[in-house]
């Protein structure tokens, strides 16, 4: 057998990249699931297996067949749901890692509240709902405008603000659509701006690493524009959200690992909105927050995986780094201009795109559908801001609306790998 450190990584698209290179970079044996096999993280990783994040008994299984011939110390996952597969796999290999009542409490978001209500965690009010009806008495109970939501998916698909009880009917049937299990939760609607948090856990020790302001536009959805750290909200304000952050932490037992919270600043104080026991997606702690603090958070949370203290988590510099999303006008996309050489703009790291010339681009609903995001740090806020505007600026995308298409052609142009259903295959395939 071979004596080489190993890694499980649960998922191998856009987000979990970094946590991938930063393990071969630390000369670990990556094995990496996911039920895509086109998923970019497959052509990185030393054993790949094409397993859906989602299918824990399948995740378990192939955990424990691989370990025989390759030997895991540890298993993660940064920017997507998967804590339950995660923490399965670690038990059943006795690797370190939360338990699963835990990974539960963390990612149902039925489960999370009423933990938080118990502990007296700041956190919106809330109705668990099954029907259209139960829905109507629950905005009765909560007031307008409120939220409903899937109580188990992640991206904000399936959310939307109510702002009337005429809105009930398609609201509903949007969030039982996102839906994993058909599990629906109405909330209070928080008021006041936003912050994303990160944290790591290890020793019953929680360190807060990371703070940046949300832009969340696009009503009645929820769409992440963007985001910018370090966060420039008041001392006193950022320094109450990690308070309550902490305290939704210890409320839910995430005593191992990491943890990300969605803040609302709102006037009452703060409030969780989400807590996930993970890093964050979203292209923060992978990709801008090593750029604001020079800090590589994915090598920090592979070693707190393997029952090792993080690291040094001083930042060596500090800059301003964020993630713009492109979003251009819905239609059958004619031309994409300017991509190259908004590239070499200063200031400028990556510009990842999911349309070409020849789709059909839609309006987004959550945060999935968005054409492409665009990377950068700068020294200063603003000079992050005119980073961003510049680039914007460059990228030219011409589409026709789809009205105007014939529907044979408009078939004919949607792109495969965006129809992709969640797949539980075992299929192995090795890459060195």
């Amino acid at each position: 057998m071979d004596d080489k450190r190993g890694i499980m990584i649960i998922g191998a698209g856009l987000m979990q990249v970094p946590l991938i290179e930063a393990a071969r970079n630390m000369g670990l044996r990556t094995v990496v699931t996911d039920y895509n096999r086109e998923s970019p993280g497959f052509a990185l990783a030393d054993v790949a297996l094409e397993v859906s994040t989602r299918n824990i008994d399948f995740s378990v299984l192939a955990a424990r067949r691989i370990a025989e011939q390759v030997p895991i110390h540890g298993v993660l996952t940064v920017g997507t749901d998967a804590s339950r597969t995660v923490s399965a796999v670690a038990a059943a290999l006795e690797l370190p890692g939360i338990r699963y009542d835990v990974a539960e409490r963390a990612t149902d978001k039925i489960k999370m509240r009423q933990c938080f209500k118990d502990h007296g965690v700041p956190s919106p009010d809330f109705r668990y709902v099954w029907t259209r009806d139960e829905t109507r008495e629950a905005l009765e109970c909560l007031g307008l405008p409120a939220v409903i939501k899937p109580a188990d998916n992640m991206g904000a698909r399936g959310v939307k603000l109510l702002e009337s009880v005429d809105q009930v009917d398609g609201a509903f049937t949007e969030a039982r659509r996102a839906s994993v299990s058909g599990m629906i939760i109405v909330e209070q609607f928080l008021e006041g701006p936003e912050l994303s948090i990160d944290a790591l856990v290890w020793d019953n020790h929680v360190e807060i690493v990371s703070l940046a302001d949300r832009i969340i536009e696009g009503a009645p959805y929820f769409i992440e524009r963007g985001h910018i750290l370090p966060s420039e909200l008041p001392e006193d304000s950022r320094r109450a959200a990690c308070e309550v952050m902490i305290q939704g932490i210890r409320a839910l037992g995430i005593d191992t690992g990491a943890a990300k919270g969605d803040i609302k600043l709102t006037p009452e104080g703060p409030k969780i909105g989400e807590l996930a026991a993970r890093l964050s997606g979203g292209f923060h702690s992978g990709f801008t927050y090593p750029l604001a603090t020079g800090v590589d958070l994915m090598s920090a949370a592979l070693r707190i995986a393997m029952g090792d203290p993080p690291g040094d988590l001083t930042p060596r510099h500090r800059r301003v780094a964020g993630e713009r999303a492109i979003i251009p006008k819905p239609g059958l996309i004619a031309a994409v201009e300017g991509l190259d050489y908004a590239r070499t703009l200063p200031g400028v790291k990556k510009i990842f795109t999911m349309y070409q010339a020849g789709d059909i681009y839609r309006s987004p609903t959550c945060n999935m559908g968005k054409f492409g995001n665009i990377i950068a740090v700068a020294d200063t806020r603003a000079g992050l801001e005119e980073v961003f505007r510049r680039t914007l600026a460059a990228i030219k995308i011409t589409a026709v609306p789809e009205g105007t298409i014939p529907i044979e052609d408009s078939k004919d142009r949607q792109r495969a790998h965006r129809l992709h259903p969640v797949g539980t295959g075992t299929a192995l395939r090795s890459h060195g």
